[in-house]
């Protein structure tokens, strides 16, 4: 069929274009905002964002787009990043991290038209200057997504987006979408020439088999706890494995990388359990068990405390992952996640148990600063009261990451790189999540060298009016290295950090070096909504956490 013929046919049918289906089917499934930087060959698909509801956000560079891409994602189920080709490959860290903690994002990149790419044209990577041919980004992005697809064809172009977004959302994993530019205003045609994506079927012979082995676990053991990790959320079963334990009133641990996964002021959270990197109470009451049921944690060297965890109790442990599940040494491939726990959360079970939960890891003591210099251990306790349902806490990497477990968050309340541990998501990660969830408050909390990388971001929370508190921890350098392999490679520039809001011209800048500034400008900055808020807290070169103490203790072993 030639292209004036089908254009007449899509004309006649009154047939959307390939860029406005793409958007209306974001739209339908909950995207209203795409974060991207423009470029040449996005352009013409970053107009018609302006045109659609959906709104373009822009960011300063390609992989803080992505970095709020995934925040937004955590919060809201689905988020989209749109970039040029070839220099926007920099969202590359952002996209793996997605892959890696299971955060379904669309990653949209431009790309020359279908017939350009054999010129010599800028952005493009050429394995060989004679022979012309573009190395693609869809093989570098096919390492790190879970579906490809470059919409070539007006033909095949709405199965492929369809395809790829039922596997996103799916596998709660980015999926790549490369957009040439001579595509995008081509008239759509829904046609059947390829096939759709088809979930997994679960065996309704299994899955019975399972709870029934579930069951009888169950009603041997004595105290028996629920160690929930990230793939609760991302799967939205929270209400689901709080109905269970609410039956069977049995504490729930989370991991790390799992942490905000249900409300930690519910009367069966226990606490962020870590192996021996765990708070002495979380770690005795978790050891204390008889049976763990591992739901939806990835067993990282971060979430298992160097691999300390202890979950092989007198019952064999049950382990359930995203579409896998295994009961001592009985495996069922391919059952999944969602269906074990949806199908667990409406049963009867035989018995309840009375032990609940302790809640040992709870600090009650209120913060009584002392006109002393401040530490980072003072700055998690001055904090420890302040966060509310409205704050989501977003912490970068470093030493704040692992001092910050106690904090208690609600639901969807803490965002953090917690296996793929990038510096830099902390900043652009609450510009995407205050932006997915207007009530809500971001309270950062980040180190000076990852602020340094994205700190400037800023700019884009004041340019769409979020208000956001950030605590910048100046320890002078790259303290969580220092333990490992002190040299001059671990220090960094000292910036005036407080001053930058005058710089981009607005928010409130303070700078603390004692307990009682520090109090006073987080009071100050807990109390006034819709400002932006960055606080240095100035700490000694070399302060570091109780926490990071005990993991450089356990490394050494």
């Amino acid at each position: 069929m030639s292209k004036d013929s089908l254009e007449k046919t899509f004309t006649k049918n009154q047939v959307k274009t390939v860029g406005t289906y793409l958007l209306d089917l974001l739209k339908e499934n909950g995207v209203d905002h795409i974060f991207g930087i423009p470029g040449d060959y996005i352009l013409r698909f970053d107009k018609r964002i302006e045109e659609h509801s959906i709104e373009f956000i822009n960011a300063t560079r390609e992989n803080t787009a992505g970095y709020m891409a995934d925040a937004y994602a955590r919060m809201r189920g689905l988020g989209a990043a749109c970039v040029t080709y070839g220099v926007g490959i920099n969202i590359v860290n952002a996209i793996a991290q997605c892959y890696v903690e299971s955060s379904p994002v669309i990653f949209i990149s431009g790309a020359p038209g279908l017939d350009e790419k054999k010129f010599h044209l800028h952005h493009l990577i050429h394995k060989s200057t004679f022979e012309g041919r573009d190395l693609t980004q869809y093989q570098l992005f096919k390492q790190i997504t879970i579906d490809q697809a470059i919409l070539n064809d007006p033909r095949t172009a709405s199965q492929q987006i369809k395809r790829v977004l039922s596997a996103c959302l799916y596998h709660k994993k980015p999926v790549y979408l490369e957009l040439p530019r001579s595509i995008i205003d081509q008239p759509i045609l829904e046609s059947n020439l390829l096939e759709a994506y088809s979930p997994p079927k679960v065996s309704r012979e299994a899955l019975a088999e399972a709870i029934l082995e579930t069951k009888a676990l169950l009603s041997k053991a004595k105290r028996p706890v629920i160690w929930a990790g990230h793939e609760i959320s991302r799967h939205n079963l929270q209400a689901y494995l709080l109905k269970m334990a609410e039956t069977l009133n049995i504490p729930i641990f989370s991991s790390l990388l799992g942490k905000g996964s249900i409300d930690e002021r519910h009367p069966l959270f226990s606490g962020v359990y870590q192996g021996h990197l765990s708070s002495d109470g979380v770690r005795e009451d978790f050891d204390n068990a008889d049976l763990v049921l591992v739901l939806g944690v990835l067993p990282t060297d971060i979430d298992t405390g160097l691999f300390t965890a202890n979950i092989k109790k007198s019952g064999s442990p049950l382990i359930a992952q995203e579409n896998s599940l295994a009961i001592g040494h009985h495996n069922y491939p391919g059952l999944d996640l969602s269906s074990f726990v949806k199908a667990l959360a409406h049963e009867d079970f035989p018995k309840t148990y009375p032990n609940g939960s302790k809640k040992s890891f709870i600090q009650s003591q209120a913060f009584q600063p002392k006109n002393a210099r401040l530490t980072i251990d003072r700055v998690l306790q001055a904090l420890g009261n302040k966060l509310k349902d409205e704050h989501i806490l977003i912490v970068d990497i470093g030493d704040a990451f692992f001092a910050s477990k106690d904090l208690i968050v609600s639901e969807k309340g803490y965002l953090a790189s917690a296996y793929f541990a990038t510096m830099g998501f902390a900043v652009p990660g609450a510009i995407g999540s205050q932006i997915a969830e207007k009530e809500k408050r971001a309270v950062v909390l980040v180190g000076d060298g990852a602020f340094q990388m994205t700190g400037t971001e800023l700019s884009t929370a004041l340019r769409y009016d979020l208000d956001p508190i950030v605590i910048v921890l100046n320890n002078h350098g790259y303290g969580t290295e220092r333990p490992i392999l002190e040299g001059g490679y671990n220090d960094i520039l000292n910036w005036n950090y407080s001053k930058l809001t005058e710089v981009l011209g607005g928010g409130v800048g303070i700078k603390t070096t004692t307990e009682l500034e520090f109090k006073e400008a987080i009071d100050k900055a807990f109390e006034k909504r819709g400002t932006l808020f960055l606080i240095e807290a100035d700490l000694p070169k070399n302060d570091t956490s109780s926490a990071l103490k005990k993991l450089g203790s356990l490394a050494k072993k």
